[in-house]
């Protein structure tokens, strides 16, 4: 699928620095013809029996998420309520959007995370970023509900300050309760080698 974005590493006239992501100007374009060549592509299959029956739903789905992707004022949103979500872990952070320039649809200004992803860090400190995550991903699936929905490597950050970041909130997912209840039976499950029950 198309990149949306592009982030530039700037700083304000009152000399903060700051991320400045901006979607390129033929993002929305781009991202409508890749749902109807994906539509399209998945409807042919079910229409000759692969699949359950769900696959033009699914895409439909997705892409509602990624148009929604497409108003950075979403993504500011999303940014706060995922740091309140995860608050209560005491080393999740996000960076904050700059308030002397408030998102738009197509730009979001933010703190300037000083850190490093896993491919720059030491063997303990890459350790300590994965354990981190595992625990906070773990924590939204089970806990909160309210799931970073593309936590790869640069996503996450290991801040200078011994936080973990997460960045990039285009793409969120709720989890309804009987789901969240679901994982953490089959989590516990695995954890006392009780297949039968997994």
């Amino acid at each position: 699928l198309t990149i949306v974005g592009q982030v530039y590493r700037g700083r304000t006239h009152g000399g903060t620095e700051v991320a400045i992501k901006v979607q390129r100007p033929s993002a929305m374009r781009q991202v409508a013809l890749d749902m109807a060549v994906i539509t399209t592509a998945l409807w042919g299959l079910q229409s000759r029996g692969w699949g359950n029956g769900d696959l033009v739903e699914i895409i439909d789905i997705v892409a509602a998420g990624i148009f929604e992707e497409l108003d950075y004022r979403n993504e500011a949103a999303n940014a706060a309520e995922y740091r309140a979500s995860l608050e209560f872990l005491g080393y999740v952070s996000v960076p904050d959007t700059v308030d002397e320039l408030p998102p738009t649809p197509r730009v979001i200004v933010t703190e300037w995370v000083a850190g490093r992803h896993l491919a720059d860090l030491t063997t303990d400190e890459g350790r300590l970023l994965v354990e981190m995550a595992v625990d906070s991903v773990t924590a939204s699936l089970v806990l909160t509900g309210y799931v970073h929905a593309d936590p790869h490597e640069g996503n996450l950050m290991l801040g200078d300050d011994g936080r973990l970041y997460f960045l990039d909130f285009g793409l969120m997912s709720e989890v309804e309760p009987k789901i969240m209840e679901a994982f953490a039976d089959g989590i516990q499950a695995v954890l006392n080698r009780d297949w039968r029950g997994l």
